[in-house]
């Protein structure tokens, strides 16, 4: 006999975890939601909480143009003929499945608003949006989760700002990061003042989610981890879970799905105690095909710094007055390309070196004086940083590279190029601020070219940069309604997957804002609905 019974089991507790569990609960399926951390949300309570959510209800609301063969054809562009991780049917379902999923939080009273002007990664290939596709949800007081408001992730973000709000706030010196500023301090004070404490991006979408199946009646248990999936005939019917070290038989009458994050970073073979990694070793170990393992998510980070999300450091690269240089002194990189782009690229040039930093931010002076880089704001740097090398400062280009390791005439070339493009507007090399992309997070006041300035200004100052893994691309191939995959192609009864612990729909290719959640969620979605019929 089982120890528990329910009609679905779901593993993880993301932002696709409990958008199941939200659907499954309307469908009237008795649903236990086990999450093996002792926090609710895991890695999507730190992201940005943005979904790329094309041809919506809200861009049709807002009278912003765009169509499902639009958004089919820009999904295209990433993947391969024949990719098994990314068909046509199943990018399909992820766009049809859009509506319903806006309506369906609608319904439960989870606002949704889009990112105007966030574009898509690429929006210059067919079928990319410069308006953007994504959306994100409203600040939320955590006292509305009661007792479970201790158990969301805490946010990364230290200020009481929505994702689409920090573009505005990286241009601190203009009136638009003015007046987005003064809202935030307004919204900080009357949070105080109302004795609130304010959720937003990740941990607000998280909590709406999770207050959401709490009111519908799903079952959450945190400490609870996947130890094995259960199958008889050829059929998934439950798992072996471990309680807060009691173990119990979990018996699921529709099915059992997988809603676990990413496998660890550097991780091509999982193994037990990964979390993530024993969910995809368990669905391997019924046959389960899997895809893209040896490919990685990345983003750029300040070398000497404590890891900080890609979202922090980005908008500094794509202001003016900066180039990312290698130790020979060169441009290598698109500053302003996405994070995964610029992750990759530097990855590429720490391969080459050995013992020094592979790539450095350099600046000058109007560059720090305007503009927030990572953990600085603007203004004069702390003399911790430029004691402890997070910052190096220099009167002169030649001195800067001489104290950095950086050879002074491949930097002095490279500065005397980017100026004579920065004059013109045009990078000719890398294109920066060629994309709406890449002018979302420059400076709209500095023409004729948002993302480029003249690097002429002393002091100079040079910040080490490094490549961070965010887990593995590849996970677990599943079809058009989440199914878990053989190798072969048959799927595996019962046995459902959504989110990182899946092959991906784009490939190993980061596209939009709030991607990877977005495509989470639909399919969320659509695995309870195909359980019920």
């Amino acid at each position: 006999m089982p120890d528990i019974e329910c009609d679905v089991l779901i593993v993880g507790s993301g932002i696709g975890g409990l958008t199941a569990a939200i659907a499954a609960r309307m469908a009237g399926l008795d649903t236990l939601v086990i999450e093996q951390d002792l926090l609710i949300g895991g890695p999507s309570s730190l992201s940005s909480g943005m979904l790329w959510m094309p041809n919506s209800q809200l861009m049709i609301r807002d009278k912003v143009h765009d169509s499902r063969s639009a958004a089919l054809d820009y999904l295209a562009n990433f993947v391969a003929e024949g990719d098994r991780s990314s068909t046509p049917e199943r990018r399909a379902a992820f766009v049809d499945g859009v509506a319903p999923l806006v309506a369906l939080y609608d319904s439960r009273g989870i606002p949704l608003h889009r990112c105007e002007g966030y574009p898509d990664h690429y929006d210059t290939l067919p079928g990319g949006h410069a308006e953007g596709r994504a959306v994100e949800t409203s600040v939320i007081d955590a006292e509305r989760l009661g007792t479970w408001r201790r158990r969301i992730r805490p946010q990364s973000l230290p200020i009481p700002a929505r994702a689409s709000e920090l573009a505005r706030l990286s241009r601190a010196t203009t009136w638009e990061g003015r007046l987005g500023s003064a809202r935030l301090r307004w919204r900080r004070l009357a949070g105080r003042v109302r004795a609130q404490e304010l959720f937003t991006a990740g941990a607000a979408l998280q909590a709406r989610l999770l207050l959401s199946a709490l009111e519908l009646g799903a079952e959450i248990r945190t400490r609870a981890a996947l130890m094995a999936l259960e199958s008889e005939r050829g059929r998934v019917t439950g798992a072996m879970i471990d309680c807060e070290s009691w173990h119990r038989r979990v018996r699921a009458r529709h099915g059992v799905v997988i809603a676990s994050g990413r496998v660890a970073p550097n991780a091509t073979q999982p193994t037990p105690g990964e979390g993530a990694g024993d969910a995809v070793a368990a669905m391997e170990g019924l046959g389960a095909g899997t895809a893209w393992m040896s490919d990685a998510w990345r983003f750029v980070r300040p070398a000497s710094e404590h890891v900080t999300p890609a979202l922090i450091v980005l908008p500094g690269l794509a202001k003016p007055h900066l180039v990312i240089v290698d130790a020979a002194g060169g441009r290598f990189v698109n500053e302003a390309a996405p994070p995964m782009e610029v992750g990759r690229a530097v990855l590429a040039r720490e391969s080459l070196a050995s013992g020094i930093p592979a790539a450095w931010a350099v600046l000058d002076a109007r560059h720090r004086v305007h503009y927030r880089f990572g953990p600085l704001p603007p203004g004069p740097v702390p003399r911790q940083q430029l004691q402890n090398g997070t910052v190096v400062r220099a009167a002169s280009l030649d001195a800067l590279a001489h104290a950095c390791g950086i050879d002074p005439a491949g930097l002095e070339a490279t500065v005397t190029r980017w100026n004579a493009l920065a004059a013109r507007g045009e990078d000719s090399d890398f294109a920066k601020g060629v994309s709406a992309y890449n002018r979302y997070y420059g400076d709209p006041r500095h023409q004729p070219n948002p993302c480029m300035g003249s690097i002429s200004r002393a002091p100079f100052f040079a910040i080490p940069l490094r490549s961070e893994s965010l887990g593995t691309c590849g996970g677990v191939l599943v079809d058009a309604h989440a199914r878990v995959l053989r190798d072969d192609g048959r799927p595996i009864t019962g046995l459902y997957a959504i989110g990182g612990c899946t092959a991906p729909l784009s490939g190993p290719n980061d596209i939009a804002p709030g991607f990877a959640a977005g495509v989470g969620a639909v399919f969320g979605m659509i695995a309870v609905r195909h359980m019920v019929g």
